[in-house]
């Protein structure tokens, strides 16, 4: 807690220190300048992705907000607030401080800020009541977290603004969970089309929000990574586009595909940053089905889209008898046996498409039309692949 205290009071002391040689002044007047409405919206448009991404997780945000006379603004890497909601009675008072879109919030400005702050130092920021370096801001406390891209290029930020005496110590830990989730949900747009590749070091720890994500090329190059992979893998992104899962973990994708089919995650061993011993982390491929269907059985995407009538429901009469996937699979130590067989052999192109069909027909709990349209081909090609395999059964 003290090693905490201290690095927060550094952070505001260099602040201070940088806003002094902007040349502000803590009594002056706040800048008060806002963009045009043509030009805030231009801003929007060239941040339309990341607006489309945070927009409902500030909703979901401040409905978790357990104090009122606060508010939920979003910026981009320049500073410039795009989008901002809350208490209607805070957000007048809000104003008197520009503390709305259009208005600019870089240390450069606005003197320390939690948005100027975090955009400066890319770190989760505090700033409450008098720790603002100009006097008119003194009643607010904010806290602000920082949004990467795919690439760990700096996308924005997430804040938190409130009346200071509504300070609470858990609203910095909540706006970082907040600008995780859109980094998340970001980063599961932009590859949807991509095998991507999670990593944590506890199985249990896969699909949360503390996993590290690889997106993947077919042939197991990298495309991009998210924050907490980075961490994992304690490199920077100046070579990721040289990097693939071979050089990584010693693995192909045959292998994390057969490993996928088993529903097992792979532990791997990677040295570790500080020269220790090597850390385990746990492997597990997600591959979007569309894309594995295409892989396994080539042309399955082009679909003449006969049999994709108005109908929605399962084909009457019939229930899906889906398989259970494999029970075990063999643990692997990519630091044992770097570029062997590993001992698993990926699944055969038929049991691959099936996975494929299974896991669509699970995400469109059911639907047959909705899942045949997912996966690129005509209802009545799923279902006669479903008859083929054994997965569709007649009643009675």
């Amino acid at each position: 807690m003290l090693v905490a205290q201290q690095l927060h009071q550094q952070t505001i002391q260099h602040s201070h220190e940088r806003s002094q040689a902007f040349g502000l002044q803590p009594g002056q007047a706040p800048d008060l300048h806002r963009l045009s409405e043509a030009a805030l919206q231009e801003v929007q448009h060239r941040n339309a992705r990341l607006c489309t991404q945070a927009l409902p997780v500030m909703e979901m945000l401040y409905e978790q907000l357990a104090h009122a006379q606060s508010m939920v603004v979003l910026s981009d890497a320049s500073g410039t607030v795009l989008h901002a909601l809350g208490d209607p009675s805070f957000l007048a008072r809000a104003q008197r401080v520009a503390l709305s879109p259009g208005a600019r919030w870089a240390e450069a400005d606005k003197g320390t800020n939690a948005i100027g702050t975090a955009l400066m130092t890319e770190a989760p920021t505090l700033v409450h009541g008098a720790e603002h370096y100009l006097r008119s801001m003194h009643f607010l406390t904010c806290s602000a977290a920082p949004i990467f891209d795919h690439k760990g290029a700096l996308l924005g930020v997430l804040d938190v603004s409130g009346d200071r005496r509504s300070y609470h110590p858990h609203t910095l830990a909540l706006a970082s969970l907040a600008a995780r989730l859109i980094e998340s949900q970001w980063f599961a747009d932009r590859f949807r089309q991509s095998p991507q590749l999670q990593m944590h070091g506890q199985a249990e720890g896969l699909g949360t929000l503390q996993e590290g994500v690889l997106a993947l090329a077919e042939d197991g190059h990298v495309l991009g990574i998210n924050r907490r992979g980075l961490d994992l893998l304690g490199g920077g992104t100046a070579t990721l586009h040289r990097e693939s899962v071979q050089s990584l973990f010693g693995l192909t994708m045959d292998q994390l595909i057969a490993a996928a089919q088993h529903d097992q995650p792979l532990p791997v061993q990677i040295p570790s940053r500080q020269e220790q011993a090597p850390q385990t982390l746990h492997l597990k491929l997600r591959w979007p089905a569309q894309r594995l269907l295409s892989w396994a059985c080539p042309g399955a995407g082009m679909g003449t889209g006969l049999g994709d009538g108005a109908g929605s429901s399962p084909l009457p009469g019939s229930y899906l008898n889906m398989p259970a996937p494999a029970a075990s699979s063999p643990l692997l130590s990519a630091a044992a046996s770097r570029g062997s067989s590993m001992g698993l052999q990926p699944p055969p192109l038929r049991e691959t498409e099936a996975l494929a069909i299974r896991d669509a027909i699970r995400a469109a709990g059911g639907n047959l039309s909705l899942a045949a349209r997912q996966l690129g081909i005509g209802r009545s090609t799923l279902y006669r692949k479903l008859r083929q395999d054994g997965l569709l059964v007649p009643k009675g």
